[in-house]
């Protein structure tokens, strides 16, 4: 049994190993923090949750070398460590089906519907496969719906399928199908990368949006969850800033910005108390962290 310290060095270091890309080193690390710190325990929580992270990120560079089996055994045990997040039921549906699994590929893609129902590329995705099997009545609703949860679907070539399939061209609008999924509108680093971009031109509101974007498509990545609560701050909306900055550190409590940046909420808000307990909160975690030791100084709370 590791001791407290020990796990937290463990911790530390497995998120060290994962920000540096040493994936096989981080999983050693979190697999052994998840063994031995107690079960439902913060730490425990924090352990399961970026053993999928590795796990998905494994399974990526998995597809990208080709081995697509090693891939979905990545896939299947980030799901197990993180059964909520839709895009990964979404990237399993798309490694079984290309292995001709259509119909556990579809059971996939409902699962992360039912997680997400406004989860537009795997909408899409369910459509394609229904037709493929020769669900047409089923798969043109699905294809619709995608088409109205994400109107970047609604181009020529979605209305040149759905032409040919009303005209029973079944081959012709599958073929057109297959091309209108090559549609990059629900990829999470896409969206994530647009909203800072918006963001640090002073857009706030775009970048909120493209956040959200993000989010719903994986609702628990903590820094994304961060920017939403910056670009909500450019809004003036610092309450809902606050809960999005509360909701990173539920994900991770030892997210120092987002303590940093919760302080920074209350503080707009008047909340003097609250605020310096969050700058505290960030020396505790980062003693050497100046913005927060001159957030301290600057309100006269620093002893």
């Amino acid at each position: 049994m590791i001791g407290a310290v020990e796990l937290s060095k463990r911790y530390a270091k497995g998120l060290e190993f994962y920000d540096q890309g040493l994936l096989i080193d981080s999983l050693a690390e979190f697999e052994a923090v998840l063994s031995s710190a107690k079960q439902g325990s913060p730490e425990a929580k924090l352990a399961a949750f970026y053993l999928g992270e590795v796990h998905a990120r494994l399974a990526e560079e998995s597809i990208q070398r080709g081995a697509r089996e090693h891939a979905e055994q990545h896939l299947r045990e980030a799901i197990s460590r993180n059964p909520k997040f839709p895009d990964l039921h979404y990237q399993l549906a798309q490694i079984i089906a290309d292995a001709g699994a259509i119909r556990e590929a579809m059971t996939e893609l409902e699962a992360g519907l039912k997680l997400n129902p406004d989860y537009a590329k795997a909408m899409l995705m369910l459509g394609i496969l229904s037709y493929q099997i020769g669900e047409y009545a089923a798969a043109a609703r699905h294809i619709t719906r995608a088409a109205e949860i994400e109107p970047r679907y609604a181009t020529s070539t979605y209305n040149d399928a759905m032409s040919a399939h009303n005209k029973g061209e079944h081959r012709k609008a599958l073929a057109l199908l297959s091309e209108l999924s090559l549609t990059n509108v629900d990829d999470i680093s896409f969206h994530f990368g647009i909203g800072k971009k918006r963001y640090r031109s002073g857009d706030y509101r775009g970048a909120a949006e493209a956040f959200e974007q993000a989010l719903s498509v994986n609702s628990s990545y903590p820094d994304i969850r961060n920017w939403y609560g910056l670009a909500l701050m450019g809004c003036g909306e610092n309450e809902k800033a606050f809960e999005q900055f509360q909701a990173a550190l539920e994900i991770n409590p030892n997210y120092v910005g987002a303590v940093i940046n919760a302080g920074v909420a209350c503080e707009m808000m008047g909340l003097k108390d609250d605020a310096e307990s969050f700058y505290r909160r960030s020396l505790q975690l980062d003693p050497d962290n100046l913005e927060a030791r001159e957030r301290l100084a600057h309100g006269e709370w620093l002893n």
